[in-house]
């Protein structure tokens, strides 16, 4: 089968430890685009109102919030005004694998929260910048230790909702694995009972476990990674729709436009074509 060119990833552009901290007002002086990065992002927004498209689910933060957006995400920065705060990028390898656990957990079901105006998490960019004026913090374990801090204060607030008692159960190390499986195999495994194979647990108690922290079974996040990497396909390649079914592993186009109305509301064609007058209407303005 030919092989198609992948939606493009920005490359690492993070310092030399994996961290970086950038205002929300640079948005006026950058244009982005609709592009996805290697890390996580975390917005910490302190006033003003900012609308981005996530993963083609718009988010609208507006006052004070805290938000992630993972890495391999699409995201597009649609509006703003008179936003004050900073984006907060960090290498994946930087984070420990406690965290990245809950936030591969939280990722598509709770990536933001609602934050007062002084919460101790508009601290993280005062600590970054004293530690950058700092020359004698050169030690690499500190720097580390910083880091991991910064990441326990924004989990801690984007996991408030949750009993603190369960994030290091097995459900929450299952429904970690499951997604890591689906994003590996999506497009030829797109059965719960062949992931629980995987897993060596029973395909119960695999939905059990990942309907507990997310909320959904097993079986929808199997189509919605499906459904995801489908719009990906329509909107930034020109892949017709018989080409994207056969990419996402389905023999029979005809089922595959079924799943796909089934899952959006509409036809594979009519997004395409919904998404891109959208971007026309957008650009003449």
């Amino acid at each position: 089968m030919k092989k198609y060119p992948a939606i493009s990833l920005h490359h690492r552009q993070l310092q030399d430890f994996g961290i970086s901290l950038m205002p929300l007002s640079a948005l006026s002086e950058k244009g982005t685009g609709i592009h996805r990065d290697d890390q996580y992002l975390f917005i910490l927004q302190k006033k003003g109102k900012f609308v981005l498209e996530v993963d083609f689910s718009t988010m609208e933060l507006d006052g004070a919030w805290l938000c992630f957006v993972a890495p391999g995400q699409t995201r597009q920065y649609k509006d703003q005004e008179d936003i004050k705060g900073w984006f907060l990028s960090i290498d994946t390898r930087a984070i420990p694998e406690l965290y990245r656990d809950i936030l591969e957990a939280c990722q598509w079901i709770h990536q933001r929260v609602e934050v007062g105006k002084m919460d101790s998490i508009f601290d993280i960019p005062v600590i970054l910048d004293k530690i950058e004026e700092n020359n004698r913090v050169h030690n690499a374990a500190a720097k580390q230790a910083l880091v991991e801090s910064v990441i326990g204060m924004m989990v801690s607030r984007l996991t408030e909702f949750q009993d603190e008692d369960r994030i290091s159960e097995p459900p929450l190390r299952i429904t970690r694995q499951f997604k890591k499986l689906v994003r590996e195999h999506y497009k030829k495994v797109k059965q719960v009972r062949e992931y629980a194979r995987f897993l060596i647990i029973t395909p119960v108690y695999l939905n059990e476990a990942v309907k507990e922290i997310s909320g959904q079974p097993a079986s929808f996040w199997i189509q919605h990674q499906v459904l995801l990497e489908a719009k990906r396909l329509l909107l930034y390649t020109t892949m017709d729709v018989k080409q994207i079914a056969h990419e996402l592993g389905y023999e029979d186009p005809v089922y595959f436009s079924r799943v796909f109305k089934k899952g959006t509301g509409m036809t594979a064609v009519e997004f395409r074509a919904k998404r891109q007058e959208e971007i026309c209407q957008k650009q003449k303005i």
